[in-house]
């Protein structure tokens, strides 16, 4: 475990009551989010040096190295949910409110278009950024999105791998997420408890959008937004497991592989199985006990950088990136040939360094035409 930059010291994981396929599991996510700390530091110039001794410092600094150089590759590759430069964007033109009730239909209608058309592309987001809080203007929405691709037919949205939306099927896209938008707003009152993740969920899904099918990739991510702006709760762990489970997706799935794969123990089967497993490990993620330091300064490391704790939409974005990282070493985009990482500038959350020492210790991702093969 300890080949990769960022993974814990072996010292760490014991003594968790976690089997050996939860514990590498669990390495394998604090190695994540890590990693997602530095990366996001090294956006804002804010990082520590990486220690060149370390066998996994080359791998690391190329796939740092790809996550900077362009906005939608740091959609796919930052292991942070929040610092990827769309949900930035996302999150600086349209403020999380300290209560839902305060966001207007058309808000949660921006939410639907920038997540579904324009996500991985800052042109995109804003071209579709709504200027009115009064009804919006569906043909004119619909002209600039009809204008986007490489032919007349078909949307490729790349930060979501292959998926492609049928661009005859937009109009009735655009007039569904905004009855959605409406439905929505009409449920939230200022003292009331959000619905569950699973109630607002299947409301998405009842609408039957186009390129929006069960199981989906968009549906979770959009109804994760939501999440976001206190318009739901957050998933629950059944609720990832159900998603893994039944999903065509490869991220999270890729990862239960490697873990299986890497300790010899098969991955767990059924969605009961999955939840028991994620959620003995990432119990230890929302509750880090006091003899784990380790654990401990990696929450709060991801906790600092996106403003609020630990969720399930975070567990289900590292599974992802745990997946992509190995996706991209074994085609050899991860071989560290030649890589110097650069700082870059952007979106500053402040001074929040991390050092590393030799060990890496802190010092101080559709179907029909949307068919999703990973993310």
């Amino acid at each position: 475990m300890a080949d990769l930059y960022f993974s814990p010291p072996e010292a760490a994981l014991r003594g968790l009551g976690l089997s050996s396929y939860e514990k590498f599991l669990l390495s394998r996510l604090i190695q994540t989010l890590r990693l997602g700390v530095y990366v996001s530091q090294k956006k804002n110039g804010t990082a520590g040096p990486i220690d060149h001794t370390h066998t996994g410092a080359a791998k690391c600094e190329a796939y740092i190295k790809s996550a900077l150089s362009s906005e939608m590759l740091s959609d796919k590759l930052f292991p942070l949910r929040h610092t990827g430069s769309s949900m930035q964007f996302i999150l600086q033109n349209l403020p999380v409110p300290s209560h839902s009730s305060q966001l207007s239909a058309m808000n949660i209608f921006q939410l639907c278009i920038w997540r579904t058309f324009a996500f991985g592309n800052s042109e995109y987001l804003q071209m579709t950024k709504i200027k009115t809080d009064d009804k919006p203007d569906l043909e004119k929405l619909h002209s600039i999105i009809q204008k986007w691709g490489n032919g007349p037919l078909k949307l490729s949205v790349p930060a979501y791998g292959q998926l492609q939306i049928i661009k005859a099927k937009i109009p009735i896209m655009l007039s569904s997420f905004w009855e959605l938008s409406k439905e929505i707003f009409a449920s939230q009152k200022p003292q009331s408890t959000p619905p569950s993740f699973a109630t607002l969920h299947e409301r998405l899904l009842s609408r039957k959008i186009s390129s929006i099918p069960r199981h989906g990739l968009i549906a979770w991510l959009l109804t994760s937004d939501f999440f976001e702006y206190g318009l739901c709760q957050p998933p629950t762990i059944q609720d990832l497991a159900e998603h893994i489970t039944s999903s065509g997706t490869s991220g999270p799935k890729g990862a239960m592989k490697i873990v299986a794969e890497k300790t010899g123990q098969p991955a767990p089967e059924t969605a009961d199985e999955l939840a028991k497993v994620l959620g003995n490990v990432f119990g230890l993620l929302q509750n880090p006990p006091q003899k784990s330091p380790t654990i401990m300064k990696v929450v709060a490391g991801c906790e600092k950088v996106q403003g609020r704790e630990l969720a399930v939409v975070d567990l289900e974005h590292a599974l992802c990136k745990i997946s992509r990282q190995d996706t991209r070493a074994k085609t050899g985009k991860g071989n560290g040939k030649g890589a110097a990482v650069k700082g870059k500038g952007g979106m500053s959350h402040g001074p929040n360094r991390m050092e590393t020492t030799g060990q890496n210790e802190y010092s101080d991702g559709d179907e029909g035409n949307s068919m999703i093969t990973g993310r």
